[in-house]
């Protein structure tokens, strides 16, 4: 039973959340998906 739960925890997290969450979230977020911290923005390219 605990090998089927884990089994089907990694299917749901692979096709559901990372194929369709994920973009679908970044599709929402725009632009404020693209943030960095202070101390990192000197290894952006601006545009």
């Amino acid at each position: 039973m605990l090998g089927f739960g884990v089994a089907f925890a990694i299917i749901l997290d692979a096709t559901l959340v990372r194929a369709l969450l994920v973009p679908a979230l970044m599709r929402l977020f725009g632009e404020r998906n693209w943030w960095a911290p202070k101390s990192m923005k000197k290894f952006t390219i601006s545009h």
